[in-house]
């Protein structure tokens, strides 16, 4: 009898440690899909620019995750004009500790960026070829954390700071009366220039499929 007691204990123990080192949540092998807002501050423009998008995520590791990622961008410049951003890149997620519903990482990545600035046209004018538009790539890290609505389901906010590398679009905003006019100067926009911008990402994801 005392040896059974024994190893019901020992049986006990050695469960409950399995079970706090097993993370119901986020394993290895988890594939998830999700929708995503985000809204870019401090960049060439004053007003911040707001987008949608969407992205998957696959574990390889219980502390690393990758996450591929695409973005769609839209600035009013302050009713002179439009300047779309579109991102496609992916980033990697490291998991310095893992906790259970509340879950902060570190995240660095990469993306190729398409830039687009258009003139406001009228009926009495048509800017539509003063269009001026580029393609480079980006480098991007920051903080962000997972909060598991349930073992499938979580909310992800994640704060980056986005460096672009390559062409920077050259344009300028002049107040003209009650509003602004906006002038592109294509001679410009192939220099080369530095464009940092802070990127806040709010995504809703669920975990479709345990791949391993």
């Amino acid at each position: 009898m005392r040896n059974f007691i024994l190893l019901t204990l020992i049986f006990g123990l050695s469960h409950n440690g399995m079970s706090q080192e097993l993370n119901p949540y986020l394993e290895k092998g988890n594939l998830s899909i999700g929708l995503r807002t985000t809204t870019s501050l401090f960049g060439h423009d004053e007003v911040p620019g707001l987008g949608t998008g969407g992205q998957f995520r696959l574990q390889l590791f219980d502390f690393l995750s990758t996450e591929f990622f695409a973005d769609w961008i839209t600035l009013d410049l302050n009713g002179a004009g439009t300047r779309n951003n579109a991102h496609v890149g992916w980033s990697v997620l490291f998991y310095p500790k893992k906790t259970e519903k509340f879950m902060p990482y570190l995240i660095a990545g990469h993306c190729f960026d398409y830039a687009e600035v258009t003139p406001l046209s009228t009926s009495f004018l048509d800017r539509s070829s003063e269009s001026i538009s580029r393609w480079s790539s980006a480098v991007q890290g920051g903080l962000g954390a997972h909060y598991f609505l349930s073992e499938r389901f979580n909310m992800t906010f994640s704060a980056q700071y986005m460096l672009h590398l390559g062409q920077h679009l050259d344009y300028e905003l002049t107040e003209v009366g009650d509003g602004y006019y906006l002038e592109t100067d294509h001679s410009s926009s192939a220099e080369e220039a530095t464009e940092t911008h802070l990127l806040l990402t709010l995504s809703l994801n669920y975990r479709i499929a345990d791949l391993w």
